[in-house]
């Protein structure tokens, strides 16, 4: 009996900002509320990421930024730059070159079959890096007064740039990207955090173990049980309270431990890796795949296989928990054995920790 191999297919899914027509949505992942140093011609890259109608991503989209007004930047000299998503459904932003000070937009628009979505991009560009710094400074200043004035969840929140009660100020986004336009001078934006405020976990851990329970029929019924022996792991590159992204692995053993019939019993190694998507209120992904391929001990005979494989989690007090779930369909025709059909399910559950 052929051991198949668990394969995880995910796309990486951070939701910044979102707009959607028929289906089709634009996440923009990086640029948003970025500051642009005309004397240094640093500039804050947008990246965005295209997402179907279920949330996977759209590999083959065509997305096209445009500079509102065509005078504050430019694409290498372009006021356009049209860009394919790559096999994550991400398109990214180069050459953006900032040439007027003042706050600007970036429009985005994203195309495939037909479908459009757009989205906006806000960013400001400076003359020089000590002024972005001054500017980030009278934020944070301005934020931490007004926070204080409103009482104390407000100046903690306001101080960092956008509290409750103080409102304005830059985003975090913002300040990294002014303190490292800085870094080594005389001046310095520092971002402040709340005391409260812990990094996130983001490395989670934990045994993947069960079986998939083969059923083959054709003339004869033979009942095969896989033990599946191993380990789950998932970092996260980014999270919020709206989502998560980051990258995870699977690997063990996938031993044939039974079965009612004659054949073989052996045990294959598998290891895989797989980008991670959702929100910590629901980690999932759906992949399923069919293909046509001989026979593994009888050339002559044709095997079509459909395969799904499908996740849904929850991270909760720095946890991950949730169900594997592995279910294939197979039929094998010609030789002289005649039809042959197989099903194989497996449900695993996950805490990752």
């Amino acid at each position: 009996m052929t051991i198949r191999t668990i394969t995880l297919v995910l796309a990486a899914w951070a939701v910044t900002a979102a707009a959607q027509t028929a289906g089709l949505r634009i996440v923009v992942i990086e640029g948003e509320d970025g500051v642009n140093i005309i004397q240094q011609k640093t500039a804050v890259r947008p990246l965005v990421e295209v997402r179907d109608r279920n949330n996977l991503p759209v590999p083959g989209a065509l997305v096209t930024f445009s500079i509102e007004g065509g005078k504050a930047a430019s694409f290498g000299g372009a006021s356009t730059l049209t860009v394919a998503t790559n096999a994550a459904g991400q398109a990214a932003v180069t050459g953006l070159t900032p040439s007027a000070a003042g706050a600007f937009q970036i429009q985005v628009q994203a195309a495939f079959q037909g479908q459009v979505a757009t989205a906006t991009i806000a960013q400001t560009n400076v003359l020089t890096a000590a002024q972005a710094a001054a500017q980030a400074a009278s934020a944070a200043s301005s934020g931490g007064s007004a926070g204080t004035a409103g009482g104390g969840t407000g100046g903690a929140s306001g101080a960092a740039g956008g509290g409750v009660a103080g409102g304005g100020g830059l985003s975090a986004t913002t300040l990294g990207v002014v303190g490292a336009a800085v870094g080594g001078g005389a001046l310095v934006a520092t971002q402040v955090v709340r005391k409260d405020e812990e990094p996130a976990k983001s490395a989670f851990s934990g045994p993947l173990t069960g079986q998939i329970v083969s059923t083959v029929v054709g003339g004869f019924t033979c009942v095969i049980t896989r033990t599946i022996t191993g380990t789950m792991k998932i970092n996260l590159d980014a999270q919020s309270a709206t989502s998560v992204s980051g990258r995870g692995e699977i690997s063990g053993t996938d031993a044939v431990s039974s079965q009612t019939c004659d054949g073989p019993t052996h045990t294959d190694m598998f290891s895989n890796s797989f980008a991670i998507t959702g929100t910590p209120q629901s980690l999932g992904f759906r992949d399923q795949q069919t293909e046509t391929r001989p026979a593994d001990f009888d050339p002559s005979q044709s095997v079509t296989a459909t395969r799904l494989l499908s996740f849904q989690g929850v991270l909760s007090g720095g946890v991950i928990t949730g169900t594997l779930v592995f279910d294939e369909r197979s039929e094998t025709i010609g030789g002289r054995g005649g039809i042959v059909r197989e099903t194989a399910a497996g449900t695993f559950s996950v805490t990752l920790r």
